[in-house]
This record gives structure tokens, C-alpha cells and sequence, in this order.
């Protein structure tokens, strides 16, 4: 499990929708839940067939932790994989939910939790509605936390390169562009 970078816990629809995404962006991705059919995975995702709070393993520095198994099970997975060295946990649900599972999660492992690396509820505010809506604001937030971005509109950056005084050049290549 080295070089996973996204765990996701959970079989749902947006899970599968994160996994594809993920997959899609090169990003190693692990799977972990009961009853995975391998046929409803991309080909690259490594798949555990068994609940991550029951064998719990250490996690780099550099894994990504989603929850997307369900309501009961959400605090123990949180302090979990908290626990166990996560980079940043992301908690599908709704702010009102969040709320809960935190303070039962806080409960569970005696200990505040490190809000710094807990995402609840998970996901960047892009508007959409729908599972692969969902998931894309996820794995948007995933890759900002990743890579250190700001999550601002890339126009910003336009708007203050066209502000600057004459002569002065940028040489940066479009960030979608391999050398």
C-alpha cells in the first residue's frame, strides 16, 4: 500500500465515480470494502475486499483517505485513519452530519481531532449535484491539498499578468503542458 495516494473506503456510486476519476488523473488509487466486484472498478485500482476500521494498516504521508461507506460507520473510520497517518481525511456528507460524526469521532479516539487534515464535509463548492458532480469536487479539493494550489479560478492569474507594467515577461508554460 506504499504508494497509494487515494484510499477510498466505501462501494457507493460516488466512490466508483472518485475511483474512475482518480484512475483517469493517474493517481494510484486503493479501494476497501466488503463485496467489491472487480468488474465495477477501473482496471489500476487495487481493490480490499474487507472494512478498513476491522485490519487497519499504516498510511504514508502522502495517502488521501475518502469516506464514502455510509452514516454508521463514519466516526470509527475517521478517528482510524487519522490515526493511522492519513494526509487528509475527506468526509462525504452534509454539514449538519459533519458536525456529528466530528464530536463522535473526538469521542471514540479520546482526543481532539487535527482539523488541519480533516475535510468534512469533503469536496470543493463547483455546484453540482450528481455523483460524478460530487466526486469532481472531491478529487478537485484532493488535488489542491496534493499540490499546494490555491483553488482560485486560473483567470485571476491573467488578470494580474495584464496588470503589469510593460517589459516584464513570464516565461511559464501552460500548467497542461508536459516538456
Amino acid at each position: 500500500m506504499s504508494n497509494v495516494e487515494l484510499l477510498i473506503l466505501g462501494k457507493g456510486e460516488i466512490a466508483r465515480k472518485l475511483a474512475q476519476l482518480a484512475d483517469a488523473a493517474e493517481l494510484p488509487v486503493a479501494v476497501c470494502e466488503p463485496d467489491l466486484d472487480a468488474a465495477d472498478w477501473p482496471a489500476g485500482v487495487r481493490l480490499h475486499g474487507r472494512i478498513y476500521t476491522d485490519d487497519p494498516w499504516p498510511l504514508t504521508p502522502s495517502t488521501h483517505a475518502v469516506i464514502a461507506r455510509g452514516h454508521a460507520a463514519d466516526p470509527l473510520s475517521v478517528a482510524t485513519l487519522l490515526q493511522q497517518g492519513a494526509a487528509h481525511v475527506y468526509l462525504i456528507a452534509s454539514a449538519r452530519r459533519s458536525v456529528s460524526v466530528i464530536e463522535q469521532a473526538t469521542a471514540l479516539s479520546h482526543v481532539p481531532l487535527d482539523s488541519q487534515r480533516l475535510s468534512a464535509p469533503a469536496g470543493l463548492d463547483l455546484g453540482g449535484r450528481a455523483s460524478a458532480e460530487i466526486a469532481l469536487s472531491i478529487l478537485a479539493e484532493v488535488q489542491w491539498r496534493r499540490h499546494g494550489g490555491n483553488a482560485q479560478p486560473l483567470r485571476a492569474g491573467v488578470a494580474a499578468k495584464l496588470r503589469r507594467p510593460p517589459g516584464i515577461r513570464d516565461d511559464n508554460q501552460c500548467p497542461g503542458k508536459r516538456p
